[in-house]
Protein backbone atom coordinates (compact mmCIF):
# COMPACT_ATOMS: atom_id res chain seq x y z
CA UNK A 1 0.00 0.00 0.00
CA UNK A 2 1.36 3.23 -0.97
CA UNK A 3 1.56 6.52 1.78
CA UNK A 4 -1.73 7.38 -0.16
CA UNK A 5 -3.33 4.47 0.41
CA UNK A 6 -3.99 3.96 -3.34
CA UNK A 7 -2.24 0.44 -4.55
CA UNK A 8 -0.10 1.34 -7.52
CA UNK A 9 -1.54 -2.29 -9.82
CA UNK A 10 -5.29 -0.88 -9.93
CA UNK A 11 -4.19 2.95 -10.61
CA UNK A 12 -2.72 1.56 -13.76
CA UNK A 13 -5.95 -0.61 -14.76
CA UNK A 14 -7.32 2.49 -13.78
CA UNK A 15 -5.47 4.17 -16.22
CA UNK A 16 -5.17 1.79 -18.91
CA UNK A 17 -8.92 1.18 -19.19
CA UNK A 18 -9.47 5.61 -19.38
CA UNK A 19 -7.02 5.17 -22.03
CA UNK A 20 -8.70 2.29 -24.00
CA UNK A 21 -12.23 3.88 -23.33
CA UNK A 22 -11.08 7.04 -25.73
CA UNK A 23 -9.53 5.36 -28.26
CA UNK A 24 -13.59 5.17 -30.09
CA UNK A 25 -13.45 8.35 -29.47
CA UNK A 26 -10.48 9.03 -31.41
CA UNK A 27 -11.07 7.00 -33.98
CA UNK A 28 -14.61 8.58 -34.35
CA UNK A 29 -12.67 12.19 -34.74
CA UNK A 30 -10.77 10.96 -36.96
CA UNK A 31 -13.53 9.30 -39.15
CA UNK A 32 -15.21 12.53 -38.64
CA UNK A 33 -12.25 14.74 -39.88
CA UNK A 34 -11.90 12.20 -43.40
CA UNK A 35 -15.22 12.64 -43.67
CA UNK A 36 -15.57 16.56 -43.73
CA UNK A 37 -12.45 16.63 -45.81
CA UNK A 38 -13.98 14.36 -48.22
CA UNK A 39 -16.92 16.42 -48.26
CA UNK A 40 -14.69 19.53 -49.10
CA UNK A 41 -13.23 18.34 -51.83
CA UNK A 42 -16.17 17.38 -52.80
CA UNK A 43 -17.26 21.12 -52.85
CA UNK A 44 -14.38 22.07 -54.04
CA UNK A 45 -14.56 19.88 -57.07
CA UNK A 46 -18.51 20.94 -57.86
CA UNK A 47 -17.70 24.60 -58.70
CA UNK A 48 -14.49 23.26 -60.51
CA UNK A 49 -11.74 23.87 -58.63
CA UNK A 50 -9.74 20.85 -59.01
CA UNK A 51 -6.51 22.15 -58.02
CA UNK A 52 -8.65 22.53 -54.20
CA UNK A 53 -9.79 19.19 -54.52
CA UNK A 54 -6.75 17.31 -55.39
CA UNK A 55 -5.26 19.15 -52.54
CA UNK A 56 -7.27 17.87 -50.01
CA UNK A 57 -7.52 14.48 -51.70
CA UNK A 58 -3.95 14.20 -51.21
CA UNK A 59 -4.01 14.78 -47.60
CA UNK A 60 -6.71 12.76 -46.94
CA UNK A 61 -5.14 9.83 -48.98
CA UNK A 62 -2.05 10.15 -46.82
CA UNK A 63 -4.06 9.86 -43.85
CA UNK A 64 -6.19 6.91 -45.19
CA UNK A 65 -5.32 5.11 -47.77
CA UNK A 66 -7.50 3.07 -48.35
CA UNK A 67 -10.56 5.51 -49.12
CA UNK A 68 -12.01 4.56 -52.69
CA UNK A 69 -13.80 7.14 -53.14
CA UNK A 70 -11.39 10.04 -52.46
CA UNK A 71 -9.22 7.82 -55.26
CA UNK A 72 -12.17 8.04 -57.63
CA UNK A 73 -12.73 11.66 -57.50
CA UNK A 74 -8.78 12.59 -57.73
CA UNK A 75 -8.98 10.82 -60.63
CA UNK A 76 -12.30 12.93 -61.83
CA UNK A 77 -9.97 16.16 -60.57
CA UNK A 78 -7.18 14.94 -62.50
CA UNK A 79 -9.20 14.57 -65.99
CA UNK A 80 -10.39 18.10 -65.62
CA UNK A 81 -6.96 19.59 -64.99
CA UNK A 82 -5.45 17.93 -68.49
CA UNK A 83 -3.58 15.42 -66.29
CA UNK A 84 -4.09 11.89 -68.06
CA UNK A 85 -1.29 10.01 -66.65
CA UNK A 86 -2.53 11.08 -62.80
CA UNK A 87 -5.73 9.98 -63.43
CA UNK A 88 -4.95 6.83 -65.20
CA UNK A 89 -2.95 6.05 -61.70
CA UNK A 90 -6.20 6.69 -59.47
CA UNK A 91 -8.03 4.58 -61.78
CA UNK A 92 -6.27 1.63 -61.93
CA UNK A 93 -5.81 1.34 -58.23
CA UNK A 94 -8.91 1.41 -58.05
CA UNK A 95 -8.90 -1.74 -60.53
CA UNK A 96 -6.05 -3.62 -58.61
CA UNK A 97 -8.25 -2.51 -55.61
CA UNK A 98 -11.14 -4.39 -56.83
CA UNK A 99 -12.96 -1.05 -56.14
CA UNK A 100 -13.81 0.58 -59.22
CA UNK A 101 -17.43 1.24 -59.62
CA UNK A 102 -19.59 3.31 -62.71
CA UNK A 103 -18.04 4.24 -65.76
CA UNK A 104 -15.22 6.08 -64.22
CA UNK A 105 -12.71 5.84 -67.19
CA UNK A 106 -15.25 7.58 -69.77
CA UNK A 107 -15.95 10.14 -66.97
CA UNK A 108 -12.26 10.64 -66.92
CA UNK A 109 -12.13 10.71 -70.57
CA UNK A 110 -14.98 13.49 -70.48
CA UNK A 111 -12.88 15.19 -68.26
CA UNK A 112 -9.97 15.52 -70.19
CA UNK A 113 -11.75 16.57 -73.63
CA UNK A 114 -13.81 19.05 -71.34
CA UNK A 115 -10.41 20.41 -70.42
CA UNK A 116 -8.95 20.56 -74.36
CA UNK A 117 -12.21 22.78 -74.88
CA UNK A 118 -10.49 25.77 -72.92
CA UNK A 119 -7.49 25.24 -74.77
CA UNK A 120 -5.69 28.51 -76.67
CA UNK A 121 -5.33 26.19 -79.80
CA UNK A 122 -8.19 26.17 -82.45
CA UNK A 123 -6.89 22.98 -84.04
CA UNK A 124 -7.14 21.33 -80.16
CA UNK A 125 -10.83 22.53 -79.29
CA UNK A 126 -11.62 21.65 -82.59
CA UNK A 127 -10.26 18.04 -82.44
CA UNK A 128 -12.19 17.74 -78.92
CA UNK A 129 -15.20 18.94 -80.15
CA UNK A 130 -15.14 16.35 -82.56
CA UNK A 131 -13.99 13.81 -80.34
CA UNK A 132 -17.00 14.44 -77.86
CA UNK A 133 -18.90 12.89 -80.37
CA UNK A 134 -17.70 9.22 -79.58
CA UNK A 135 -18.60 9.37 -76.18
CA UNK A 136 -22.55 9.90 -77.08
CA UNK A 137 -25.33 12.73 -74.92
CA UNK A 138 -24.87 11.19 -71.49
CA UNK A 139 -22.66 13.14 -68.95
CA UNK A 140 -20.72 15.30 -72.01
CA UNK A 141 -23.84 18.12 -72.70
CA UNK A 142 -21.66 20.54 -70.70
CA UNK A 143 -18.87 19.94 -72.83
CA UNK A 144 -20.78 20.19 -75.86
CA UNK A 145 -22.08 23.94 -74.62
CA UNK A 146 -18.56 24.81 -74.49
CA UNK A 147 -17.87 24.15 -77.74
CA UNK A 148 -21.01 25.46 -79.03
CA UNK A 149 -20.52 28.32 -77.88
CA UNK A 150 -16.92 28.81 -78.82
CA UNK A 151 -14.81 31.98 -80.30
CA UNK A 152 -13.97 29.97 -83.57
CA UNK A 153 -16.37 29.25 -86.28
CA UNK A 154 -14.40 26.47 -86.91
CA UNK A 155 -15.03 24.64 -83.58
CA UNK A 156 -18.56 26.18 -83.54
CA UNK A 157 -19.45 24.16 -87.04
CA UNK A 158 -17.56 20.98 -85.30
CA UNK A 159 -19.64 21.20 -82.03
CA UNK A 160 -22.93 21.42 -84.34
CA UNK A 161 -21.89 18.36 -86.33
CA UNK A 162 -21.72 16.73 -83.06
CA UNK A 163 -25.01 17.63 -81.72
CA UNK A 164 -26.05 15.85 -84.80
CA UNK A 165 -24.50 13.14 -83.99
CA UNK A 166 -26.07 13.28 -80.78
CA UNK A 167 -29.69 13.62 -82.13
CA UNK A 168 -29.98 16.81 -80.33
CA UNK A 169 -29.25 19.42 -83.01
CA UNK A 170 -33.37 20.52 -83.09
CA UNK A 171 -33.69 20.30 -79.45
CA UNK A 172 -30.71 23.10 -78.48
CA UNK A 173 -31.27 26.66 -78.81
CA UNK A 174 -27.74 27.28 -79.37
CA UNK A 175 -28.08 25.34 -82.96
CA UNK A 176 -31.26 26.32 -84.22
CA UNK A 177 -29.78 30.35 -83.82
CA UNK A 178 -26.82 29.49 -85.57
CA UNK A 179 -28.58 29.48 -88.70
CA UNK A 180 -28.20 33.43 -88.42
CA UNK A 181 -24.70 32.62 -87.31
CA UNK A 182 -22.84 36.12 -89.27
CA UNK A 183 -20.00 33.00 -89.98
CA UNK A 184 -21.20 31.20 -93.42
CA UNK A 185 -19.36 28.32 -92.48
CA UNK A 186 -21.76 27.63 -89.52
CA UNK A 187 -25.16 28.54 -90.91
CA UNK A 188 -24.10 25.97 -93.37
CA UNK A 189 -23.47 23.05 -91.01
CA UNK A 190 -26.40 24.21 -88.78
CA UNK A 191 -28.75 24.14 -91.73
CA UNK A 192 -27.39 20.80 -92.55
CA UNK A 193 -27.40 19.31 -89.36
CA UNK A 194 -30.93 20.80 -88.66
CA UNK A 195 -31.83 19.12 -92.08
CA UNK A 196 -30.30 15.52 -91.04
CA UNK A 197 -32.55 15.71 -87.80
CA UNK A 198 -35.26 14.65 -89.75
CA UNK A 199 -37.64 16.97 -87.09
CA UNK A 200 -40.22 19.10 -88.98
CA UNK A 201 -40.25 21.51 -86.09
CA UNK A 202 -37.61 23.04 -87.43
CA UNK A 203 -38.35 23.42 -91.02
CA UNK A 204 -39.70 27.34 -90.27
CA UNK A 205 -36.45 27.84 -88.99
CA UNK A 206 -34.54 26.51 -92.05
CA UNK A 207 -36.55 28.50 -94.49
CA UNK A 208 -34.93 31.84 -93.77
CA UNK A 209 -32.11 30.31 -94.97
CA UNK A 210 -33.27 30.78 -98.46
CA UNK A 211 -33.19 34.13 -98.17
CA UNK A 212 -29.82 34.09 -96.89
CA UNK A 213 -27.13 36.16 -99.13
CA UNK A 214 -24.62 33.34 -99.47
CA UNK A 215 -25.52 31.33 -102.60
CA UNK A 216 -24.36 27.94 -100.66
CA UNK A 217 -26.59 28.92 -98.03
CA UNK A 218 -29.48 28.74 -100.02
CA UNK A 219 -29.06 25.78 -101.52
CA UNK A 220 -27.96 23.37 -98.34
CA UNK A 221 -31.38 25.23 -96.78
CA UNK A 222 -33.03 23.58 -100.15
CA UNK A 223 -31.40 20.43 -99.40
CA UNK A 224 -32.55 20.40 -95.60
CA UNK A 225 -35.97 20.96 -96.45
CA UNK A 226 -36.15 18.01 -98.76
CA UNK A 227 -34.75 15.98 -96.08
CA UNK A 228 -37.58 17.31 -93.96
CA UNK A 229 -39.78 15.84 -96.41
CA UNK A 230 -40.84 19.67 -97.39
CA UNK A 231 -42.03 20.27 -100.75
CA UNK A 232 -39.14 21.46 -102.57
CA UNK A 233 -38.41 21.46 -106.31
CA UNK A 234 -35.49 19.96 -108.08
CA UNK A 235 -35.28 22.59 -110.99
CA UNK A 236 -33.20 25.01 -108.44
CA UNK A 237 -30.62 22.46 -107.96
CA UNK A 238 -30.34 21.99 -111.67
CA UNK A 239 -30.35 25.49 -112.23
CA UNK A 240 -27.34 25.96 -109.59
CA UNK A 241 -25.72 23.70 -111.77
CA UNK A 242 -25.34 25.90 -114.32
CA UNK A 243 -24.40 28.75 -112.24
CA UNK A 244 -21.33 31.10 -113.46
CA UNK A 245 -20.22 30.41 -110.42
CA UNK A 246 -17.90 27.25 -109.99
CA UNK A 247 -18.15 27.15 -106.34
CA UNK A 248 -21.62 26.91 -106.72
CA UNK A 249 -22.07 24.74 -109.79
CA UNK A 250 -20.01 22.12 -107.77
CA UNK A 251 -22.32 22.50 -104.71
CA UNK A 252 -25.10 22.13 -106.45
CA UNK A 253 -23.62 18.64 -107.82
CA UNK A 254 -23.09 17.50 -104.22
CA UNK A 255 -26.61 17.93 -103.05
CA UNK A 256 -27.96 16.38 -106.40
CA UNK A 257 -25.49 13.04 -105.69
CA UNK A 258 -26.35 13.51 -101.75
CA UNK A 259 -30.44 13.76 -102.02
CA UNK A 260 -30.40 10.85 -104.72
CA UNK A 261 -32.26 12.90 -106.98
CA UNK A 262 -33.49 9.85 -109.78
CA UNK A 263 -34.91 12.60 -112.22
CA UNK A 264 -33.20 11.76 -115.30
CA UNK A 265 -32.21 15.73 -115.41
CA UNK A 266 -30.09 15.14 -112.95
CA UNK A 267 -28.24 12.83 -114.07
CA UNK A 268 -27.74 14.72 -117.27
CA UNK A 269 -26.36 17.82 -115.28
CA UNK A 270 -23.94 15.63 -113.41
CA UNK A 271 -22.83 14.41 -116.54
CA UNK A 272 -22.61 17.17 -117.85
CA UNK A 273 -20.58 18.16 -114.95
CA UNK A 274 -17.49 15.51 -115.68
CA UNK A 275 -16.58 17.85 -118.50
CA UNK A 276 -16.63 21.17 -116.66
CA UNK A 277 -14.06 23.70 -117.18
CA UNK A 278 -13.32 24.12 -113.41
CA UNK A 279 -11.48 20.59 -111.76
CA UNK A 280 -13.61 21.46 -108.99
CA UNK A 281 -16.57 20.48 -110.26
CA UNK A 282 -15.35 17.74 -112.30
CA UNK A 283 -14.23 15.95 -109.33
CA UNK A 284 -17.73 17.23 -107.29
CA UNK A 285 -19.29 15.31 -110.48
CA UNK A 286 -17.46 12.59 -110.18
CA UNK A 287 -18.24 11.76 -106.56
CA UNK A 288 -21.50 12.62 -106.88
CA UNK A 289 -22.55 10.07 -109.59
CA UNK A 290 -21.17 7.69 -106.98
CA UNK A 291 -23.29 8.26 -103.97
CA UNK A 292 -26.00 8.30 -106.59
CA UNK A 293 -25.38 5.30 -107.58
CA UNK A 294 -25.56 6.05 -111.31
CA UNK A 295 -24.19 2.81 -112.32
CA UNK A 296 -24.59 4.12 -116.06
CA UNK A 297 -22.09 6.45 -115.60
CA UNK A 298 -19.26 3.45 -114.91
CA UNK A 299 -18.18 4.13 -118.52
CA UNK A 300 -18.12 7.92 -117.91
CA UNK A 301 -15.86 7.47 -114.96
CA UNK A 302 -13.31 5.31 -116.04
CA UNK A 303 -12.79 8.17 -118.82
CA UNK A 304 -12.74 10.64 -115.78
CA UNK A 305 -9.69 8.67 -114.63
CA UNK A 306 -7.85 9.88 -117.62
CA UNK A 307 -8.43 13.29 -116.19
CA UNK A 308 -5.15 15.72 -115.99
CA UNK A 309 -6.14 16.78 -112.49
CA UNK A 310 -5.41 14.34 -109.73
CA UNK A 311 -8.51 15.05 -107.49
CA UNK A 312 -10.78 14.50 -110.42
CA UNK A 313 -9.27 11.24 -111.15
CA UNK A 314 -9.28 10.48 -107.16
CA UNK A 315 -12.97 11.07 -107.05
CA UNK A 316 -13.67 9.29 -110.32
CA UNK A 317 -12.39 6.05 -108.73
CA UNK A 318 -13.51 6.29 -105.29
CA UNK A 319 -17.05 6.35 -106.97
CA UNK A 320 -15.71 3.34 -109.02
CA UNK A 321 -15.32 1.65 -105.64
CA UNK A 322 -18.93 2.46 -103.99
CA UNK A 323 -20.21 1.85 -107.57
CA UNK A 324 -19.31 -2.21 -107.30
CA UNK A 325 -17.93 -1.15 -110.99
CA UNK A 326 -16.31 -4.74 -111.53
CA UNK A 327 -15.97 -3.49 -115.55
CA UNK A 328 -13.38 -0.78 -114.10
CA UNK A 329 -10.91 -3.47 -112.22
CA UNK A 330 -8.39 -3.20 -114.98
CA UNK A 331 -8.83 0.75 -114.89
CA UNK A 332 -8.34 0.90 -111.12
CA UNK A 333 -5.13 -1.62 -111.44
CA UNK A 334 -4.20 0.76 -113.82
CA UNK A 335 -4.54 4.12 -111.30
CA UNK A 336 -2.32 2.25 -108.83
CA UNK A 337 0.55 3.63 -110.99
CA UNK A 338 -0.89 7.01 -110.69
CA UNK A 339 1.97 9.33 -110.35
CA UNK A 340 -0.43 10.91 -107.40
CA UNK A 341 -0.17 9.05 -104.47
CA UNK A 342 -3.84 9.94 -103.42
CA UNK A 343 -5.10 8.79 -106.64
CA UNK A 344 -2.92 5.10 -105.80
CA UNK A 345 -4.79 5.44 -102.60
CA UNK A 346 -8.57 6.20 -103.76
CA UNK A 347 -7.62 3.43 -106.97
CA UNK A 348 -6.44 0.98 -104.22
CA UNK A 349 -9.57 1.62 -101.86
CA UNK A 350 -11.91 1.07 -104.86
CA UNK A 351 -10.05 -2.31 -105.92
CA UNK A 352 -10.17 -3.48 -102.37
CA UNK A 353 -14.30 -2.74 -102.05
CA UNK A 354 -14.65 -5.55 -105.67
CA UNK A 355 -12.97 -8.02 -104.04
CA UNK A 356 -9.59 -7.39 -104.91
CA UNK A 357 -7.92 -8.23 -101.64
CA UNK A 358 -3.95 -7.60 -103.15
CA UNK A 359 -4.60 -4.25 -103.59
CA UNK A 360 -4.43 -4.08 -99.82
CA UNK A 361 -0.90 -3.55 -100.18
CA UNK A 362 -0.99 -0.75 -102.26
CA UNK A 363 -2.39 0.57 -98.86
CA UNK A 364 0.72 -0.89 -97.11
CA UNK A 365 3.17 0.99 -99.32
CA UNK A 366 1.53 4.50 -98.82
CA UNK A 367 1.87 4.39 -95.39
CA UNK A 368 5.64 4.61 -96.41
CA UNK A 369 4.81 8.01 -98.18
CA UNK A 370 7.10 10.83 -97.34
CA UNK A 371 3.62 13.36 -97.32
CA UNK A 372 2.00 13.04 -94.30
CA UNK A 373 -1.50 13.72 -95.49
CA UNK A 374 -1.09 10.30 -97.57
CA UNK A 375 0.20 8.23 -94.55
CA UNK A 376 -3.44 9.48 -92.61
CA UNK A 377 -5.30 8.84 -95.61
CA UNK A 378 -4.00 5.18 -96.18
CA UNK A 379 -4.91 4.30 -92.52
CA UNK A 380 -8.49 5.94 -92.66
CA UNK A 381 -8.80 3.64 -96.15
CA UNK A 382 -7.99 0.70 -94.42
CA UNK A 383 -10.40 1.01 -91.59
CA UNK A 384 -12.70 1.35 -94.29
CA UNK A 385 -12.52 -0.87 -96.72
CA UNK A 386 -10.76 -3.61 -95.13
CA UNK A 387 -11.51 -3.70 -91.12
CA UNK A 388 -10.32 -7.13 -90.29
CA UNK A 389 -6.82 -5.70 -91.37
CA UNK A 390 -6.99 -2.12 -90.28
CA UNK A 391 -6.25 -2.72 -86.82
CA UNK A 392 -2.55 -3.90 -87.40
CA UNK A 393 -2.19 -1.26 -89.64
CA UNK A 394 -3.19 1.12 -87.20
CA UNK A 395 -0.94 -0.30 -84.57
CA UNK A 396 2.22 0.46 -87.87
CA UNK A 397 1.31 4.19 -87.74
CA UNK A 398 0.89 4.49 -83.98
CA UNK A 399 4.29 5.74 -83.98
CA UNK A 400 4.61 8.00 -86.66
CA UNK A 401 6.13 11.19 -86.44
CA UNK A 402 3.10 13.10 -87.44
CA UNK A 403 0.16 14.03 -85.20
CA UNK A 404 -2.45 13.77 -88.01
CA UNK A 405 -1.67 10.55 -88.84
CA UNK A 406 -1.12 9.36 -85.17
CA UNK A 407 -5.29 11.02 -84.90
CA UNK A 408 -6.07 8.58 -88.14
CA UNK A 409 -4.48 5.99 -85.87
CA UNK A 410 -6.33 6.66 -82.87
CA UNK A 411 -9.96 6.63 -85.13
CA UNK A 412 -9.07 3.45 -86.73
CA UNK A 413 -8.03 1.50 -83.77
CA UNK A 414 -11.29 3.21 -82.14
CA UNK A 415 -13.71 2.13 -84.70
CA UNK A 416 -12.54 -1.73 -85.61
CA UNK A 417 -10.87 -2.70 -82.38
CA UNK A 418 -13.46 -2.87 -79.96
CA UNK A 419 -12.32 -3.75 -76.75
CA UNK A 420 -8.91 -5.26 -77.99
CA UNK A 421 -7.45 -1.21 -78.90
CA UNK A 422 -8.24 0.05 -74.71
CA UNK A 423 -4.77 -0.14 -74.25
CA UNK A 424 -3.19 1.33 -77.24
CA UNK A 425 -6.17 4.37 -77.01
CA UNK A 426 -4.61 4.48 -73.09
CA UNK A 427 -1.40 4.84 -73.96
CA UNK A 428 -2.43 7.62 -77.15
CA UNK A 429 -4.02 9.13 -74.28
CA UNK A 430 -0.98 10.34 -73.04
CA UNK A 431 0.57 11.16 -76.44
CA UNK A 432 2.62 14.40 -76.06
CA UNK A 433 -0.19 16.25 -79.11
CA UNK A 434 -3.22 17.09 -77.88
CA UNK A 435 -5.22 16.24 -80.59
CA UNK A 436 -3.63 12.56 -80.85
CA UNK A 437 -5.07 12.75 -76.54
CA UNK A 438 -8.44 14.52 -77.66
CA UNK A 439 -9.30 11.70 -80.38
CA UNK A 440 -8.01 8.98 -77.48
CA UNK A 441 -10.06 10.27 -74.87
CA UNK A 442 -12.92 10.11 -77.52
CA UNK A 443 -12.55 6.74 -78.73
CA UNK A 444 -11.59 5.21 -75.16
CA UNK A 445 -14.44 6.57 -73.41
CA UNK A 446 -16.93 4.65 -76.54
CA UNK A 447 -14.49 1.61 -75.97
CA UNK A 448 -14.70 1.27 -72.16
CA UNK A 449 -18.26 2.18 -72.45
CA UNK A 450 -19.19 -0.52 -75.10
CA UNK A 451 -16.81 -2.84 -73.12
CA UNK A 452 -19.19 -2.38 -69.93
CA UNK A 453 -22.77 -2.25 -72.28
CA UNK A 454 -21.86 -6.01 -72.99
CA UNK A 455 -20.81 -7.45 -69.32
CA UNK A 456 -17.00 -7.24 -69.90
CA UNK A 457 -14.50 -7.14 -67.41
Amino acid sequence: MSPMGINPAHSLTLIVGMLVGLLPLGLLDSSLAVTNDFRAAQAAFERKDYDTAVRLLDTLLAAQPDHAAAYELRALAHGYLGRPEEALADHDHLVQAGKEKGDVLRRICIGLLTHLLVQGQEIVRGAAATALAELGPADTLAALNLALHDSSPRVRTFAIQTAGRFGLAAKLPVVRDAVTDPDVTVRIAALSTLGLSMDPSVAGLVRHGLKDQDSIVQLVAREALVRLNQPEQVQPFLTAARDFSPTVRGAAMGILGRLKVKDPTALSALMMGLSDPDASVRSFAAGALGDLGATSAITALVDAMSDRDPYVRNFAAASLGRLNAKAAIGALWGAVKDFDSLVRLAAAEALVKLGEGEAALVMRELLKDPDFGVRSAAVGAMARSAPERAMAFALEAFDDPAPRVRVAAVQALGRVGGKTAIPYLRRALLDKDLTVRAFAAGHLGAAVSDRKRKGES
